[in-house]
C-alpha cells in the first residue's frame, strides 16, 4: 500500500485532490533534492582539499572531486527540470537515485580505506534523513534503508575488525530509524499544510464566487460587472473593437409581483436567467443581473446587423418561455424591453457613459410601447427602433388556452 493510499483514507482525499496533492508534493521533493544536492556539492567540494593538505592523498582527492561533480550534475539536472516546469515523478526519482548512489559509494570508499578524517556515519545520517519525501512508498523506503545498512555492513565487515564494524553498523541502523521517523513526521506535516492551504483557497474562491454571483439567477451580479467591464472596455478600445451592450428590463414586473406574488416573480427571474445562460453558451456573450428585473448583456461585434440579430434572438427566447402575465399592457405573457447601445472602437465613452447610453435606449424602448428593441449608435448618437418579426409560433401556453 502506498503512502498516498494511507493518506487517502486518513484525510478523506477525493481522487482529484489526491492527484493534485501528489503533484504538489513531487514539486516539493524536487526543490528539496535541489537544495540537498547543492549542500552536498559544497560540503564535499570544500572537504576535497583535506586529503591534499593533510597527507597529500591524490586518490582520495580525486574521489572527493568526482563525488562533488556528480552532485553538481544532479543539482543542474533538477534545477533545469524545475525551471522548465516539467517536474515529474521520474525526474525526481532519477535525481534521487543518482544522489543516493553517489553518497553511498563515497561513504563506503572512505570508510573501507579507513581514512582518518572520514565522515561516513555523518554522511549516512545526512543521506537517510534527507531521503526525498514520498518518492517511494513506506515499503520502498524501508527496503532502501535495509539495503543501505546491508551494503555498508558487508564492506566494513570484510575490511575492519569486529569491534569496529559493529559500532558502524549500529550507527547506520540508528540513522535508518531516524530517517524513517523523520520521513513519516514530515510527511504528515506537509500533508496537513497542503490540505490547510487548499481548504483556505477553496473557501476564498467560494467566498469570491458568492460575492460576484447573483444567487437567484446564477448570473454575475452588479459587482462583478463593474469589476470586469472597465478592463474589458479598455482592451476593446485599444484594439478598436466595437462593443455591444443590451440593457434589458422585464415589462410590468411590479404588476406581475403584485398579482402573482413574489415567489412567482422569482421564478420568472430564474427562467430569464436560464435563457441568458443559454445565450451566453450559444453566442459567447456576458450577462449580469444589475438590478431587480434589469439585466445587462455585453459582447463584441463589429456588424450592426449581427448585433440586432442577437438582440432579436434574446427577445424571442423570452417570449418563447410563454409565462402568463395577465397584468401586462403589452401581451398576455412575459416580455421585456431592450436598449441596444453600440460602442465604436474609437469612442472615448467611459464606463458610466456606456451604462447611461444603454439605459437611455432602454428608457426609449419603454416609452415606445415596450417589448421592443431600441438601438443607439455611438457613431451618430441617433436612436432608432429595430424592426422585429412577429413570432412564427405563439407560446405553448397560448395554444393550449385556445384549445380549451
Amino acid at each position: 500500500m502506498s503512502v498516498f493510499s494511507l493518506f487517502y483514507k486518513k484525510y478523506a482525499f477525493t481522487k482529484d485532490a489526491l492527484k493534485s496533492c501528489r503533484e504538489d508534493i513531487m514539486q516539493h521533493n524536487g526543490r528539496s533534492l535541489l537544495l540537498v544536492s547543492f549542500i552536498a556539492f559544497v560540503f564535499i567540494g570544500i572537504c576535497s582539499f583535506i586529503p591534499i593538505l593533510l597527507e597529500g592523498r591524490i586518490d582520495i582527492f580525486v574521489v572527493y572531486l568526482c563525488t562533488a561533480a556528480i552532485e553538481l550534475l544532479v543539482f543542474i539536472f533538477i534545477g533545469h527540470t524545475c525551471a522548465s516546469g516539467r517536474f515529474s515523478r521520474a525526474s525526481v526519482i532519477a535525481g534521487f537515485l543518482i544522489f543516493y548512489i553517489c553518497i553511498m559509494g563515497f561513504g563506503i570508499y572512505i570508510d573501507v580505506i579507513q581514512w582518518p578524517e572520514q565522515r561516513s556515519v555523518l554522511l549516512h545520517i545526512l543521506l537517510v534523513c534527507c531521503q526525498i519525501l514520498f518518492v517511494f512508498n513506506p515499503l520502498g523506503i524501508l527496503a532502501l534503508n535495509i539495503l543501505t545498512v546491508a551494503v555498508y555492513a558487508f564492506f566494513v565487515i570484510i575490511n575492519k575488525p569486529v569491534t569496529v564494524w559493529q559500532y558502524d553498523l549500529i550507527n547506520a541502523c540508528i540513522a535508518s530509524l531516524v530517517g524513517m521517523l523523520f520521513v513519516w513526521y514530515i510527511s504528515h506535516v506537509i500533508t496537513r499544510e497542503i490540505l490547510t492551504t487548499r481548504r483556505l483557497e477553496i473557501e476564498r474562491n467560494s467566498f469570491r464566487e458568492e460575492s460576484i454571483r447573483d444567487e437567484l439567477t446564477g448570473l454575475s451580479n452588479r459587482r462583478d460587472y463593474l469589476h470586469g467591464v472597465n478592463f474589458y472596455i479598455n482592451v476593446c478600445r485599444h484594439v478598436h473593437q466595437t462593443v455591444c451592450v443590451i440593457m434589458m428590463d422585464v415589462d410590468f414586473f411590479k404588476n406581475y409581483n403584485d398579482f402573482y406574488g413574489h415567489q412567482k416573480g422569482d421564478m420568472v427571474l430564474q427562467s430569464i436567467g436560464r435563457v441568458l445562460r443559454q445565450l451566453m453558451s450559444e453566442e459567447h456573450v456576458y450577462a449580469a443581473r444589475v438590478g431587480g428585473e434589469e439585466f445587462i448583456i455585453l459582447w463584441t461585434e463589429n456588424r450592426i446587423a449581427e448585433a440586432e440579430r442577437v438582440a432579436m434572438k434574446l427577445r424571442q427566447m423570452i417570449i418563447g418561455l410563454g409565462i402568463p402575465h395577465v397584468k401586462s399592457d403589452v401581451a398576455p405573457y412575459v416580455t421585456a424591453s431592450f436598449g441596444l447601445y453600440i460602442l465604436r472602437g474609437g469612442s472615448t465613452d467611459s464606463i458610466e457613459d456606456l451604462y447611461n447610453h444603454a439605459d437611455t435606449a432602454l428608457y426609449k424602448a419603454k416609452n415606445s410601447g415596450r417589448n421592443c428593441i431600441v438601438l443607439l449608435d455611438s457613431a451618430d448618437k441617433v436612436m432608432r427602433q429595430v424592426e422585429v418579426p412577429l413570432p412564427e409560433n405563439p407560446p405553448r401556453w397560448q395554444g393550449r388556452r385556445r384549445n380549451r
